[in-house]
């Protein structure tokens, strides 16, 4: 079953962290123009837009924590082995 990208995040310009997720681009978007007009996003609003599955994003939230690595180098896909 095909699964369906029901998650918007925004990740910060250098591709290290996860600044926002939210459940619809339109969501995502008001985060961030807020965050732009309170001068709480340190990059002045540059970000990298990504969408993804639920499952995707708590990998790779999981592997950021358990492993502390920054955000590019938890979503690389991963090869999984069969035994």
């Amino acid at each position: 079953m095909k699964e369906h990208y029901d998650v918007y995040l925004a990740v910060d310009f250098f591709n290290e962290k996860i600044l926002f997720t939210a459940k619809s681009s339109g969501e995502l978007s008001q985060m961030i123009l807020h965050n732009i007009e309170t001068g709480s996003l340190a990059s002045d609003g540059a970000v990298r837009l990504y969408r993804t599955t639920s499952s995707t994003l708590n990998d790779i939230v999981n592997f950021m924590s358990l492993y502390g690595i920054p955000f590019h180098e938890a979503a690389i896909p991963k090869e999984v082995e069969d035994e």
